[in-house]
């Protein structure tokens, strides 16, 4: 009788081992998944570190051409009739014409430390024009949008700022210049002070003389023209 009754507990008993197993796995996974997810994000992370950025090797003068050249293409399709010359007198009054400089950061999980990435940069042309009109203004950022979007440009903003008082147009396209980010214009036109800018940036990119920020002391843009491209 004991035997039966021994006989009749085996597979009870392999039920509950069977459960226990499954339980402890259950538990080990639940707490190695973490610990794995960690380590792959920290794996990740030195790798990227490890990785150099895919920037080209750009002279900033050259990009200060490219930058440049896309801001002239640019005024002269908005139609302006007035000479913008390089330098600003004085911030928000008159006109503008500047070059700018900034550092680069990686993107991904190396981001997160925000150190900038050795020898490259970023460059902005910008520029600006006082006493331009509604009548003036809203005709040619509807010219300029569509144009660039005839050349093959992402409008990625175009139209009345909320408060009404403020028009936007914003452009990207494909920078060719690996991950260091794509071409962009900006252009904006505010109505409360009659004050029309623009801006032309271009994707990051080593100094082959990995001097970063040096190339361009003493160098000025060339003055915006209507009408005539640059030489």
């Amino acid at each position: 009788m004991i035997d039966d009754l021994e006989m009749s507990d085996s597979p009870a008993r392999a039920v509950v081992r069977r459960a226990l197993d499954v339980a402890w796995w259950a538990f080990i996974v639940l707490i190695s998944a973490p610990l794995l997810l960690v380590l792959g994000l920290v794996i990740t992370y030195q790798v990227e570190r490890a990785t150099p950025e895919d920037y080209p090797r750009v002279a900033p003068e050259e990009m200060m051409r490219r930058a440049t050249s896309r801001s002239q293409d640019a005024y002269e399709v908005l139609g302006f009739d007035r000479v913008v010359p390089p330098g600003v007198v004085e911030i928000g009054v008159g006109t503008e014409n500047y070059l700018s400089t900034d550092s680069c950061h990686p993107g991904g999980l190396e981001g997160m430390a925000d150190d900038p990435v050795a020898g490259a940069y970023g460059l902005h042309h910008g520029w600006a024009l006082d006493k331009v009109s509604e009548k003036e203004a809203l005709p040619a950022l509807r010219r300029l949008h569509d144009h660039l979007k005839d050349t093959g440009w992402h409008i990625s903003e175009y139209g009345e700022f909320q408060t009404g008082d403020e028009w936007n147009l914003r452009a990207e396209r494909d920078g060719r210049a690996g991950d260091g980010g794509n071409e962009t214009l900006s252009f904006t036109w505010r109505a409360e002070n009659q004050r029309f800018s623009g801006g032309s940036g271009m994707p990051c990119a080593y100094d082959p003389k990995e001097a970063y920020g040096d190339s361009l002391t003493g160098v000025h843009p060339p003055e915006l023209r209507p009408g005539g491209g640059q030489d």
